[in-house]
């Protein structure tokens, strides 16, 4: 798998954190962030960064291993509502007990891949469940 140093510094705002649109005319928040709006099509869009906290709402795994990731199977993958309200689908990780839906989990980095021509290691946005917390 090959790493673009360049790619992933161009793309490091939306690789190392949740950046959402919030249109400015008709108040939609959507994310992954664009620069038109969804639901009207103002382009009066401006970015906000979100907590990164939410809800599970439902999982799966995945048994199934490709090329180069062998070493995380099983994969674990939620459908998460973020505190904000927008629901996402993403990668799981530090999964060691049972799974529970409506459990609390918060963003964190984690390595996605390495390039094993060059030593590169790109990193990005994983979830994982969050013990203990009040709500």
């Amino acid at each position: 798998m090959k790493v673009f140093p360049a790619q992933v510094w161009r793309n490091k705002e939306s690789l190392y954190s949740l950046i959402a649109g919030k249109c400015n005319k008709c108040g939609n928040l959507f994310f992954p962030y664009r620069e038109i709006c969804n639901k009207c099509g103002s382009t009066s869009v401006s970015k906000v960064k979100l907590s990164g906290r939410g809800t599970l709402i439902s999982y799966t795994v995945s048994y199934q291993t490709r090329p180069g990731f062998e070493k995380i199977s099983p994969e674990y993958v939620g459908l998460i509502r973020l505190d904000e309200g927008i629901e996402i689908v993403a990668p799981l990780t530090d999964i060691t007990g049972e799974i529970k839906d409506n459990s609390r989990v918060e963003a964190v980095i984690r390595r996605l891949k390495a390039d094993s021509s060059n030593g590169l290691i790109e990193y990005g946005i994983k979830f994982r469940l969050v013990e203990d917390e009040h709500r």
